[in-house]
């Protein structure tokens, strides 16, 4: 018989006199690591130093995502979680994008005319789908980030959308409609920030990029099929049933929602410190913890005004949500390009439409490959390699009288900005992995900031009236793209300078010093407050053992 799951109470990392050892650092900055690495008891394979690799054969690392030099344990450990944790987020985020996509598919076949929309009740669909998202967007990852609600927070609400998605296929007014979406946004909003979060509190620093692409590129593919589910539906059950073809595309995308969720109740396993799920053993479970603290990351904290201090009195939140607002402002690329299509008049219906895949071809290209460099270069290179290529293409656009062959270039590179939330969001939660509650909430205000802005910016950018040569709109984007990779770059000084200062090192050893003083003061006193005096007393206690212990071996 199974023994009862633990929470963080019981599964919790245990503290350690010995200095945390960290794995060199993604920026750069590489530190002597002993070896092996053992964390309560645990060894840590892969917070040992790796053979060097050859900057020449970066590529050859994008296929290596079990090293060498991992442990049998952390390999076995590293599948279990590529074998349930990344088809599980993935097949979310393709959801989210296939039911984003499919409204507007079902509106350009035959839901307008069926319904008798007007005016501006299409652009209504996405406001009212955008503030349900914003609304809940910081609460859901700040649960998210709780080891005992971790766990059913995604599929309760994949449960819930997946219910509204049949819904939707009894829409009739366009009232309906703006409460549905409402809805959606409401539900679907673990489906990005949460899923991340959850990929960095599984994966150490140097795993995390490469799964984080493969990840996001699922959202390329929600949006390609939309369109091709929208034609078969059309084509093959319009009418059946007596409901017209429109209707059928979002029963069927609920069939296909549905089962994930269920799946995810007994699948999903939440974050490290949750209760352990039935796939991983007790040593798996301590084997994640143990590597998840060697690679920096602290323990849950509680959730209030301290959080909140800690969160805007530090530069971090400002400079995140600032990069990803300007990034996110310029990566309307699809709609832009299909109206340049249209206006140059040498392209049949059909072509007008699939000539703009072809930037989300390039986007699920680039967006498994190029943050997987991230594990041979400091993240600045490949990040700052993207930017310098998205900001040709703006540029390029804003100049408009080029060939035409340079402007179809021009289009589809943009679907390089794929790559760009893939190293920005882990990145975020790196240089937050001390402190669980404030990397939720900040990266909770980048995706709310970043939506609330772009709800409005390409209105006023690109009206559709001025296209296709938005001359405003091209140069805000240039203008963004250069702000995007400055303030990036300033967060990545900033980070070094923290790291070379040991700010990150003297918070580790503070929380090692208060469970330390917990443990000695028992467990009455964690309700109670510590006087200096007993911190000062357990202190020196704490000290005397190290010295006895020392004696000892010598």
């Amino acid at each position: 018989m199974t023994s009862q799951p633990r929470t963080n109470d019981g599964l919790e990392i245990q503290p350690t006199n010995e200095q945390p050892q960290t794995r060199r650092d993604i920026a750069g900055n590489p530190e002597e690591i002993p070896e092996p690495v053992v964390k309560n008891g645990v060894v840590v394979s892969s917070a040992t130093k790796p053979e060097a690799k050859s900057v020449w054969l970066a590529w050859l690392y994008i296929f290596n995502w079990y090293p060498g030099h991992y442990s049998k344990e952390e390999k076995r450990l590293l599948r279990k979680l590529d074998r349930t944790i990344l088809p599980l987020i993935c097949s979310m985020y393709f959801i989210k994008w296939l039911d984003q996509s499919n409204i507007n598919n079902a509106y350009n076949s035959g839901m307008k005319e069926e319904l008798n929309l007007k005016g501006i009740e299409y652009n209504l669909f996405s406001t009212f789908y955008n503030i349900g998202y914003l609304v809940m967007e910081i609460p859901c990852m700040l649960l998210i980030s709780r080891p005992k609600y971790a766990r059913w927070v995604l599929p309760i609400c994949e449960t819930l959308w997946s219910i509204i998605t049949f819904v939707q296929c009894r829409n009739n007014s366009a009232p309906m409609i703006y409460g549905m979406r409402f809805l959606m946004g409401l539900f679907e909003t673990p489906a990005a920030t949460g899923s991340l979060y959850v990929l960095s509190s599984w994966y150490r620093s140097d795993e995390v990029f490469k799964r984080a692409g493969v990840w996001y590129v699922s959202s390329n593919i929600g949006a390609m099929f939309g369109g091709y589910m929208q034609a078969a539906a059309h084509a093959g059950l319009d009418g059946k049933g007596g409901m017209a073809g429109w209707r059928w595309v979002f029963i069927i995308d609920g069939i296909i929602s549905l089962p994930i969720a269920i799946a995810g109740f007994f699948l999903y396993p939440g974050v490290p410190t949750s209760p352990r799920v039935w796939w991983l053993s007790e040593d798996d479970q301590k084997l994640a913890q143990a590597r998840m603290q060697d690679d920096g990351m602290r323990k849950s904290k509680k959730i209030g005004k301290k959080m909140l201090k800690r969160v805007f009195r530090k530069w971090h939140f400002y400079i995140a949500v600032c990069t990803y607002v300007c990034f996110q402002l310029t990566t309307w690329v699809a709609g832009q390009m299909i109206v340049w299509v249209k206006s140059t008049g040498q392209y049949s219906v059909e072509m007008i439409n699939i000539l703009p895949t072809g930037v989300q071809a390039l986007a699920i290209v680039v967006g498994i490959t190029v943050p997987s460099f991230v594990m041979v270069y400091p993240i600045w290179v490949p990040f700052c390699f993207a930017g310098t290529v998205l900001l040709f293409c703006h540029s390029t656009l804003l100049v408009w009288n080029i060939p035409l062959g340079l402007h179809f270039a021009a289009y589809f590179l943009l679907g390089m900005s794929s790559c760009i939330t893939p190293m920005l969001f882990p990145w975020v939660h790196l240089i937050m992995k001390d402190d669980n509650e404030a990397r939720s909430f900040t990266t909770g205000a980048m995706m709310t900031v970043g939506w609330a802005f772009f709800t409005w910016y390409n209105v006023v950018a690109f009206p559709i009236t001025k296209g296709p040569r938005w001359t405003k709109g091209f140069s805000a984007n240039v203008a963004l793209t250069c702000c995007y990779l400055t303030l990036f770059m300033i967060g990545q000084f900033l980070w070094r300078r923290d790291i070379k200062a040991g700010l990150y090192k003297r918070a580790i050893e503070e929380e090692e010093n208060e469970e330390a003083v917990n443990e000695k003061l028992g467990p009455d006193a964690l309700d109670d407050k510590v006087t200096d005096h007993q911190v000062g007393r357990a202190h020196i206690e704490d000290k005397n053992a190290k010295d006895e212990r020392i004696k000892e071996i010598k």
